[in-house]
């Protein structure tokens, strides 16, 4: 599926329960924006379950699928994961085929 954006990750950071990311998001048409992401190792385990996925590829995997679900959708400066259930209803199923 092709994107309307573009997700790059910029470092990933091991926090406490965790890792912090510092994400650009470019979308066609419009001035690139950057994110602060945290991914907590109980949400890394939700979507990656038992397979060895690094917790960067289960990002990217979210940003792709949140973008890709709702081209327009505003993401905040900063904002946990898991937040992303609230904004997509079925994210999880947009998520697993991409890991």
């Amino acid at each position: 599926m092709p994107h309307a954006a573009t997700v790059h990750i910029r470092s990933e950071t091991e926090v406490p329960q965790g890792w912090r990311y510092v994400i650009d998001i470019d979308r066609d048409g419009q001035p690139p924006t950057t994110h602060r992401v945290r991914l907590s190792w109980v949400d890394h385990n939700h979507w990656a379950g038992e397979r060895p996925f690094p917790p960067s590829r289960v990002v990217q995997a979210l940003l792709e699928s949140l973008l890709d679900a709702d081209p327009g959708i505003d993401l905040p400066d900063r904002f946990d994961a898991a937040t992303a259930r609230r904004w997509v209803e079925d994210i999880d199923t947009h998520i697993l085929p991409r890991l």
